[in-house]
């Protein structure tokens, strides 16, 4: 009996360090943290494993600790586009309050290990009764992501390919890179594809523009990784 409650208290303790990772509960005390965890699972994905697939998934919200998530959705010629890279601390999923909504929304794929917190939509409901400041917080964090979604898709319906790929490689270097004096290293495992996934061309385009860019001297690209080495040149480009 000691023995399991030593071992909840472990678990309640992890996923509590794991909650004040993410910033946008960092005003939040340590109390109101903890009521929060009790309505929190962990979930953990293995590289290339699925969370859920569009039209099948159950309602409820992710915030991811650690890791990369790829939000995909299939368009009506039966491409694949990627909306939206999910970075530690974001949220992602959707929440069903009265009438029921159409199973329509996307595909999530972790890119590499990942580790969330899940809350079920049900556990939600109760959070946001109980706590409506966190699940004020949270709604509105998951709004602005969804505009920010938006706002890809409509960059991807329009705007010159370069243009397109200069901003999500800007943005990917501002969420997750890393400076090494001049040189921004983006450390995933982000592949040609996913980039053209990104920014609606295709796979072909995608490697006649980074190779151009990389004969440039603005980026270097290997498997695994890639450096921008001169920002403002693709700045410029994504203007």
């Amino acid at each position: 009996m000691a023995k399991e409650a030593f071992r909840e208290r472990q678990a309640q303790d992890l996923k509590l360090d794991m909650l004040k990772k993410v910033h946008l509960f960092e005003d939040l005390s340590e109390e109101e943290l903890k009521e929060a965890l009790k309505y929190m699972q962990v979930r953990e994905f293995k590289r290339n494993e699925y969370l859920f697939f569009e039209e099948e998934a159950e309602p409820g919200v992710y915030i991811l600790i650690d890791g990369l998530i790829k939000l995909l959705k299939e368009t009506h010629d039966a491409r694949i586009v990627i909306v939206r890279l999910v970075y530690p601390g974001d949220i992602f999923g959707w929440i069903e309050w009265g009438r029921r909504m159409s199973r329509n929304t996307y595909t999530a794929k972790a890119m590499i290990d990942s580790k969330t917190l899940y809350i079920s939509n049900k556990d939600f409901i109760n959070l946001a009764i109980k706590q409506p400041a966190i699940a004020v917080k949270m709604t509105c964090e998951a709004t602005s992501l969804l505009l920010h979604s938006y706002e890809t898709l409509k960059s991807i319906a329009g705007g010159k390919v370069e243009e397109r790929i200069a901003k999500v490689l800007l943005e990917i270097a501002d969420r997750i890179g890393k400076k090494y004096e001049d040189v921004i290293v983006i450390d995933a495992p982000l592949t040609r594809l996913d980039i053209a996934e990104m920014t609606g061309t295709t796979v072909e385009t995608t490697i006649r523009v980074m190779s151009k860019w990389k004969k440039q001297g603005i980026i270097n690209a290997e498997r695994g990784y890639i450096e921008i080495i001169k920002r403002r040149e693709l700045e410029r480009l994504a203007v």
